[in-house]
C-alpha cells in the first residue's frame, strides 16, 4: 500500500498537473499555436522586433506548465532563455542572437524530450497524450525556425526569401512546411548549412511521428487487452 502511494506520487510529480481539470500542456500548445499560427498573420514591421519578442516568450513561459516540480535546472534554463530573449530588444548583435536562439533551441529539445518521457511513462491514451505528442512535434517547427534564423543571421544569402516578405514570418512558414515535408518550393535553401538543417528538420519530424505514433499505437492497444 505505501509502495504503491510512494509510486503514485513520484510519477504525478514528474508529470504535468491539471487546472480546472485540464492538462497544463494546454497552455503550451495555446501558445506555440499563436505563435505559429497568428503571429504571421499580424506581424507589422514596425512593432516587429517587440512583438516577436513578446511572442516568442510566451513560448518559453508556458513550458514551465510541462516540467515537473523536480526539475529545477530546467526552470532555470527557461528564465535564462526569457532572460537573454529579452536582451535582443534593447541589443542587436548577431553574435548574441546566434548565442540566445541556441540556447532557446536547447530549452526546447528538452521540453520536447520531456514531453516524450511523459508519453511513455503514461500508461492509458488520453486527451492529454494527444496534446502532449502535438505539442512535442510543432517544437521541433520552432527549432527549426531557431537555426534558419541563426544561418540568416551570418548569411542572408543563406536561404532565398522574396524580398517582399517578412524576414521572420517567412521562416516560420518555411520551416514548418520543412517539417511536414510538403516543400512548395518558393522559399528554398542555398548554402549547405541551410541545406542540412532542412534535412535535419525533416527527418526528426518523421521519426518523432513515427516513435510517437507507435507508443501510442501500443498503449492503446494494451489497455484494449486489459
Amino acid at each position: 500500500m505505501l509502495k504503491s502511494c510512494w509510486h503514485y506520487n513520484t510519477v504525478m510529480k514528474r508529470k504535468p498537473g491539471y487546472v480546472f481539470g485540464v492538462d497544463n500542456s494546454i497552455f503550451l500548445l495555446a501558445s506555440i499555436i499563436a505563435f505559429v499560427f497568428i503571429f504571421p498573420v499580424i506581424d507589422i514591421r514596425l512593432e516587429h522586433n517587440l512583438f516577436v519578442t513578446i511572442a516568442y516568450t510566451l513560448v518559453l513561459i508556458s513550458i514551465f506548465s510541462i516540467i515537473g516540480r523536480r526539475n529545477h535546472w530546467m526552470r532555470y534554463m527557461v528564465i535564462i532563455a526569457i532572460i537573454a530573449n529579452t536582451l535582443l530588444i534593447f541589443l542587436f548583435d548577431k553574435y548574441l542572437t546566434a548565442s540566445v536562439f541556441l540556447i532557446s533551441a536547447l530549452t526546447f529539445t528538452i521540453a520536447a524530450g520531456i514531453l516524450i518521457k511523459h508519453i511513455a511513462e503514461n500508461s492509458e491514451v488520453s486527451v492529454a497524450i494527444i496534446i502532449q505528442a502535438v505539442c512535442g512535434y510543432l517544437l521541433i517547427g520552432i527549432i527549426g525556425v531557431l537555426l534558419n534564423a541563426i544561418l540568416l543571421g551570418f548569411d542572408e544569402s543563406a536561404i532565398a526569401i522574396g524580398e517582399s516578405d517578412y524576414r521572420f514570418s517567412s521562416l516560420i512558414y518555411y520551416s514548418f512546411i520543412t517539417l511536414t515535408t510538403i516543400g512548395y518550393g518558393e522559399i528554398v535553401p542555398i548554402s549547405i548549412e541551410a541545406r542540412s538543417v532542412s534535412i535535419f528538420i525533416g527527418a526528426s519530424g518523421q521519426l518523432y511521428l513515427t516513435v510517437i505514433i507507435a507508443m501510442i499505437v501500443g498503449k492503446y492497444l494494451n489497455s484494449s487487452r486489459k
